[in-house]
């Protein structure tokens, strides 16, 4: 009865770490936050702007400074060299020197770059910028 028990636990135990930060655990090195519920919410708000066609959606996309897609060409970004890249700008522009992981959306040629953990007033920020990420194009806090 004992190793039924005992198997069944491993058996439901094997999805869990499976995806566990044990299994895949975040490289220091990689900038970029791995795909959490707070980064896709983001990700599905902005692709359900771009399948709406209101004047809302528009002075929100206009506020973000991206353009108007297809929903498919919201797309997250991880390639390590684009984390390091707009985590260094994100930081410039808030005047933080502080090592910081990023979530980046990649919208028609802008990156939508947010530091999850940065909510110093309960506001999460929003900074676009685009391929140089030299100066951002548009800075929202929602």
């Amino acid at each position: 009865m004992q190793n039924r028990l005992l198997f069944a636990a491993l058996v439901a135990a094997t999805p869990i770490l499976a995806l566990s930060p044990v299994a895949f655990p975040e490289n220091d090195d990689n900038r970029c936050v791995r795909a959490t519920a707070g980064a896709r919410k983001v990700q599905r708000q902005f692709m359900s702007l771009m399948r709406r066609r209101d004047v809302e959606s528009d002075r929100r996309l206009q506020a973000h400074a991206v353009p108007h897609v297809r929903s498919g060409e919201v797309r997250q970004v991880s390639d390590p060299d684009l984390c390091a890249k707009a985590a260094i700008a994100y930081g410039r522009v808030l005047r933080d020197r502080n090592s910081r992981k990023v979530h980046i959306l990649h919208i028609g040629g802008r990156f939508v770059v947010v530091d999850p953990e940065f909510v110093p007033d309960s506001k999460l920020r929003l900074m676009t910028f685009d391929s140089t990420f030299s100066q951002p194009l548009a800075l929202v806090a929602e």
